[in-house]
Parts: C-alpha cells; sequence; structure tokens
C-alpha cells in the first residue's frame, strides 16, 4: 500500500472509532470550529484580528465563527483595555473542557493503534511523524 493510501485508511480509521464512541461533549462541531478552538488553546486569549491572520482568513469571516462558537457557549469575547476597538478572545470553562475530553478520546484511539506495534517500531514511527511535522 502506498503512504498516501495508508495515510487515507489510517484517518478513515480514526474518523470511525470516533464516530462509534460518539461525540463525549454532546456539542457537534465541524473540523473548523474545532481547529479556531485548538488554535485558541495554544495561544491563549488573542485579538480578533490575530486569530484572522493565523487562521488565513478575512477578519469577518473569523468574527462569524467565533459568534458560532460564542453561541455554543465555547468561546468567550472581551473588548480590550488597551485599543477599545479591539476584542479578546478565550476559551470557556465549558471549550476548554472539551478540547480535554477530545484529547483524552484521541489519546485513546492513538494508544489502541500503537498497541500493535513494537516499543523500537513506537520509537521509529514517532521520529518520522516528527519530521514530517517539522518539515
Amino acid at each position: 500500500m502506498r503512504i498516501d493510501q495508508s495515510l487515507m485508511a489510517l484517518e478513515r480509521h480514526i474518523t470511525r472509532r470516533w464516530r462509534e464512541e460518539g461525540d463525549p461533549s454532546g456539542i457537534s462541531l465541524t473540523y473548523t470550529e474545532y481547529d479556531y478552538l485548538q488554535t485558541l488553546e495554544e495561544a491563549g486569549t488573542r485579538r480578533l484580528s490575530d486569530l484572522a491572520q493565523v487562521m488565513g482568513v478575512s477578519k469577518p469571516t473569523a468574527s462569524n465563527m467565533v459568534k458560532r462558537l460564542e453561541r455554543k457557549a465555547l468561546v468567550r469575547r472581551q473588548g480590550c483595555a488597551e485599543d477599545g476597538r479591539a476584542v479578546i478572545l478565550s476559551l470557556t470553562e465549558q471549550g476548554q473542557q472539551l478540547l480535554a475530553q477530545d484529547r483524552r478520546l484521541y489519546r485513546q484511539l492513538v494508544d489502541e493503534l500503537l498497541a500493535h506495534l513494537g516499543e523500537a517500531e513506537r520509537a521509529q514511527l514517532a521520529g518520522l511523524l516528527a519530521r514530517l511535522v517539522r518539515r
């Protein structure tokens, strides 16, 4: 099997297992919504304009996504004390809990897959994946 086929098969396997487990949060998220949440978590609090830049979208596009996440009570929007025009974003407690639950489930799925590999194979795979991610 070619590498691209293997990666697609792996992605499908994880997606299927994710569906089998169900959404632990009870909140249905799109991939893009999840990407925004992860980006906010990695950055801590962030200005809306900074988030738009990191996500590679326009400020109105980021603003619309943030509104969706606010309606789901996952993101909070506050005015910036230093600049009255700026908006500061942060995850709510519920947003933080959702990402923590998803990380635990993902870790469980990865552990199930890695259980079929020996220690040396796991170390080799980790090294190769790290090289790919660093590009």
